[in-house]
């Protein structure tokens, strides 16, 4: 692979408007996180090292689980490529976290590459905090479209506002109620919000906000690289039902999570 990447150090401005309206949404869109010339680097690297995390599996479409059916799913790949790393530890999208998250710093939690095959179906309903052993219920996913990425395609779709909703996030149902947008309270039932991603476009949400993708209607895949921030000093919750999460590993319950698996990024 290419070792001769962009270095991903120069800012992505963040004005004190969209902070506010992170806040108040708990998500974003971001214009053009990658220029052109970087976007094509990081693309062909992540699409060399998911064909490598693929490979053996020859499976058709239909022989995967409903799971594997809406998302090709590669994780932790930051430790295990150097190339990948540059790009999920970098300045850039570190800093678009903290800044969003209104934190002094940020950690990674982990990155994952998702791509939707055509015909994919769409992803459930769902907030990311329910998968994560966390105290403190503040972290982020930046989704940044390797190609254009269309609602057609699966694009993502939030529901403004939810970010706010006080869910028994130790519930195990909240992982896997496919009627999560009915166990919405009415204060906070609104109209999804969805975008098309041009290359180098991402989306930044919180990890308690609702959202879901459709299917992928489209012939071509849909190409996503994300990755997880929290600000540093978040806590371990070992009493979650995800508490054997291996990017925790070791941590106290209620001592923050600092991990040689969580680097300080921003």
């Amino acid at each position: 692979m290419n070792h001769h990447l962009p270095d991903l150090t120069v800012p992505y401005p963040i004005s004190s408007h969209q902070v506010a309206e992170f806040q108040q949404h708990g998500f974003l869109f971001l214009s053009q996180v990658l220029s052109a010339e970087e976007l094509d680097a990081y693309r062909r690297v992540i699409d060399a090292v998911v064909q490598v995390r693929t490979k053996h599996d020859t499976r058709t479409l239909a022989e995967k689980t409903p799971y594997e059916q809406a998302l090709t799913q590669c994780g932790h790949l930051w430790s295990e490529f150097q190339e990948v790393e540059k790009l999920t530890c970098s300045p850039r999208l570190g800093g678009i976290a903290r800044d969003l998250l209104r934190a002094e710093q940020v950690r990674l939690w982990h990155d994952q590459a998702l791509y939707k095959q055509p015909g994919g179906r769409g992803t459930d309903p769902h907030i990311d905090m329910a998968y994560w052993p966390m105290l403190d219920r503040v972290a982020g996913t930046i989704w940044i479209a390797l190609e254009s990425v269309t609602l057609t395609m699966g694009a993502m779709q939030f529901v403004p506002g939810s970010h706010r909703i006080n869910w028994d996030i130790n519930d195990f149902t909240i992982r896997e109620d496919t009627n999560l947008m009915d166990a919405i309270p009415a204060a906070f039932r609104q109209k999804p919000v969805g975008f098309d991603l041009n290359p180098g476009d991402a989306t930044f949400h919180h990890g308690m906000t609702v959202h879901y993708t459709g299917p992928n209607h489209s012939d071509r895949i849909r190409k996503g690289m994300t990755v997880i921030y929290y600000p540093d000093g978040v806590r371990f919750n070992a009493h979650s039902p995800m508490g054997d999460h291996h990017c925790a590993a070791g941590t106290p319950h209620g001592e923050p999570i600092r991990t040689p698996k969580n680097p300080v990024i921003a």
